[in-house]
């Protein structure tokens, strides 16, 4: 029997891709005013927030999307494409951990880093996750075009 997961939980994980594209725009906006003074309240949402929407989309997507890919192409097909995703979301987890540090270092009043190399950092991250997003909407649409076609 194939399980389709509910439409609410691909809600959340839109939801969540919105949040992350919300929170890449804002360290967009940081990156392009180093090195000048960054709000604290910025600051604290982005360390607030940043790493906690990035694992719940994760969870939502190793647990929705993944199993789908299987369903509709194959475990051998998808295979090497979820272990590329898992890879994935183990260094934008690590990236975004180092932009929670180093924000809260700069909250306290000073980074081991320097601003061009903060501002590197920061552009790295909502770049890369930019392009994750948009190829994780299109493995979506893909998967929902498959279902359709069934």
């Amino acid at each position: 029997m194939n399980m389709m997961p509910k439409t609410g939980d691909f809600a959340e994980l839109e939801e969540n891709y919105r949040e992350l594209l919300s929170w890449c725009s804002v360290l967009e906006a940081v990156a392009d005013f180093l090195p000048c003074r960054i709000d604290e309240r910025v600051c604290e949402g982005i360390c607030s927030r940043l790493l906690p929407v990035l694992e719940t989309t994760q969870a939502l997507e190793e647990s929705l999307v993944f199993p789908q890919m299987e369903s509709c192409f194959g475990h051998e097909t998808a295979a090497d494409a979820i272990a590329r995703r898992r890879d994935d979301h183990h260094w934008d987890r690590n990236a975004a951990q180092e932009i929670v540090i180093t924000l809260g270092e700069l909250k306290a009043g000073g980074s081991r880093l320097s601003w061009n190399s903060i501002g590197y950092m920061l552009r790295s991250f909502f770049c890369c996750m930019r392009r994750h997003i948009v190829a994780e909407q299109e493995v979506l649409r893909m998967l929902k075009k498959a279902k359709l076609a069934r």
